[in-house]
């Protein structure tokens, strides 16, 4: 995606601590990306990995959110070291990208790209 498209990367960052949040977060999400049809991605960074986690007891529903946005065109990425730290393995995971989040949010921000931090 270029940085010419109004562009945005919602970047969540509340974990199992604030599951109702991330929850409004990732609605929040979806709607941006069917109203404005514009690109959208979102970075699950420090705790906010946790909404991927396939072994806790909102997985089901967080499952078929992420699967929700993947189907609208939202790409879906956790950052590595965040996963590292918190010792987490893809086969602990529902499907996403491993980036290297700072550098995705700097990648961003010099494209030009709305960036939102929850």
């Amino acid at each position: 995606m270029s940085g010419s498209e109004t562009s945005t990367l919602v970047v969540l960052t509340t974990g199992k601590e604030a599951f109702v949040r991330a929850n409004a977060i990732l609605q929040m999400t979806l709607m941006v990306r069917k109203t404005g049809r514009m690109p959208v991605e979102l970075l699950l960074l420090g705790p906010g990995i946790e909404i991927v986690r396939s072994n806790q007891k909102n997985s089901p529903q967080f499952e078929q959110q992420l699967t929700e946005l993947r189907q609208e065109g939202v790409q879906v990425a956790v950052c590595e070291v965040s996963l590292a730290s918190l010792g987490l393995t893809r086969d602990q995971m529902f499907d996403a990208d491993v980036v290297k989040g700072g550098v995705e949010v700097g990648t961003r921000i010099m494209q030009g790209w709305n960036v939102l931090t929850f």
